[in-house]
């Protein structure tokens, strides 16, 4: 059986670099996009490179082209087993937390936290008939002082909550499909303004991080996983350092 993937904002940086990957292991790409004439371009750079590919329109502001893609997929691509959450945006990651209006919250929230909701709950049902995966792209979200973007951290968070939450459905209701996060680390994208240093990893190097986890034979339902494969336990290190401190 040939492993078939889609992806959400696979059309460029750090999306399209985990399709590659995965492409050229053979893997059978459907690469989901916003745009057709840059999806497709995409797609095009794939099949340029011997990866079995197809554009599919997919847009996180708008419900209709998830349940649309879904539909299509089931029809056309029954054989779906793995779907990457990846498509997502920052927010003004240089606003103060005070600064931010309750509608930027919203814009970040509504692809972050609703659209990846949307495309779980759409795509849930297809990969179960495969024992399917979904794995969902996130961040860390303990603020510090390097790093700290109120609205793309807070909506990860949920993000995150919701993929343990989804864990525990799925298991308990005996849903033939596994999902966890991954956070591969800084990654000099457009999402970041293309920012580099020496914490920061390239695309190839950060698509590598996605890929492995991926495949890595192991069980990671409801866990979201650093770039080592570590499983982050928020809640549990927060009262650690809590018996630490008494």
């Amino acid at each position: 059986m040939t492993n078939k993937v889609l992806i959400s904002g696979a059309n460029k940086g750090i999306g399209f670099e985990t399709a590659r990957q995965l492409g050229q292991q053979g893997w059978s790409i459907l690469l989901g996009a916003r745009s057709e004439e840059r999806g497709l371009a995409a797609v095009e750079e794939l099949k340029a490179g011997g990866v079995n590919a197809e554009w599919i329109k997919v847009d996180l502001n708008d419900v209709s082209t998830i349940h649309a893609a879904a539909k299509y997929i089931k029809a056309n691509h029954a054989d779906l087993n793995v779907l990457i959450n990846n498509a997502g945006i920052p927010g003004d990651m240089h606003k103060s937390a005070l600064d931010f209006t309750s509608d930027e919250l919203r814009e970040v929230f509504d692809v972050n936290f609703f659209g990846n909701f949307e495309m779980i709950k759409a795509f849930t049902p297809i990969l179960a008939a495969n024992n399917g995966r979904i794995l969902n792209l996130s961040i860390p979200t303990v603020a510090n002082d390097f790093f700290a973007p109120f609205a793309y951290m807070t909506s990860k968070a949920s993000l995150n909550s919701m993929i343990a939450a989804f864990g525990a459905y799925y298991t308990k209701n005996n849903i033939s499909v596994e999902i966890f996060g991954v956070m591969p680390g800084g990654v000099t994208t457009d999402l970041n303004g293309n920012t580099t240093g020496p914490f920061m990893k390239t695309l190839p190097q950060g698509g590598k991080i996605i890929v492995d986890l991926l495949t890595d034979g192991k069980h990671h339902q409801g866990k979201v996983l650093n770039e080592y494969g570590v499983a982050m336990d928020y809640e549990a290190n927060y009262l650690l350092k809590a018996q630490k401190t008494k």
